[in-house]
């Protein structure tokens, strides 16, 4: 018996880099796996793949009722989808700090809002949002991509 055996579990950004190693992880533990990313095509094998983009409430909403269509639940939401931005505070304009913030916070609000009432059923509901290191450890030029990655607290 695998230790996700029976859970449905969404993964956002999971067609590729560690999105896709947490998508399989999961698989091999036995869970059903919904990959919700922009990019679909190299999402990991037995993995139910659904176009969304994380900027787009209407996207996210259609991708977690195709999930909820597909298995009736959803236990686990993994908000990994992001992206980066090198510079300094200085180096980044206003747009670039809004399209950073909008994938890597604002997409987190969105999808986790979308799934909330299906997780408020689930008797193993969890949460896992993507942080890094980047936002503790002072990395040169990456003031923007930092600001957004910092652990996030129930």
């Amino acid at each position: 018996m695998g230790e996700f055996d029976e859970l449905v579990a969404v993964v956002t950004g999971g067609a590729s880099g560690l999105g896709a190693a947490i998508a399989r992880r999961l698989q091999a533990g036995g869970a059903k796996v919904a990959v919700l990313d922009l990019e679909v095509a190299s999402a990991p094998e037995g993995t139910l793949a659904v176009k969304a983009d994380v900027t787009d409430d209407a996207s996210v909403r259609a991708a977690v009722e195709r999930v909820l269509q597909e298995w009736d639940r959803i236990d686990v939401l993994v908000n990994n989808a992001g992206i980066g931005a090198q510079g300094t505070v200085a180096d980044n304009s206003d747009e670039e700090w809004h399209r950073v913030f909008d994938v890597n916070v604002v997409g987190i609000v969105r999808t986790s809002r979308a799934a909330l009432p299906a997780l408020r059923r689930s008797p193993a509901a969890a949460i896992v949002n993507t942080a890094s290191i980047a936002a503790t450890a002072g990395i040169p030029q990456r003031a923007l991509y930092s600001s957004t990655k910092a652990p996030c607290s129930r």
